[in-house]
């Protein structure tokens, strides 16, 4: 077995290549390994997101298309 090593600046890059190799199906496993500092704020936006499905903010609206024209609205 060989282990190729490859570096990239941001971490939404490491992990499209991630996914990408993952798809090669003599690929055997991919590890993704990150420095302390990251430049980037991809955790920080996924964290946020994983926290807004997780409260499930929009659960209460039963008509989206109403929902949308009242916020529309708001701005005339």
């Amino acid at each position: 077995m060989k282990t190729i090593s490859v570096t990239v600046e941001q971490t939404n890059h490491a992990f499209m290549l991630a996914e990408w190799l993952k798809n090669i199906r003599f690929v055997k496993e991919v590890n993704i390994e990150f420095e302390k500092y990251s430049g980037g704020n991809v955790e920080a936006v996924q964290s946020a997101l994983d926290a807004i499905i997780s409260k499930q903010v929009f659960s209460k609206i039963t008509d989206p298309v109403a929902y949308q024209r009242q916020l529309r609205d708001e701005w005339n």
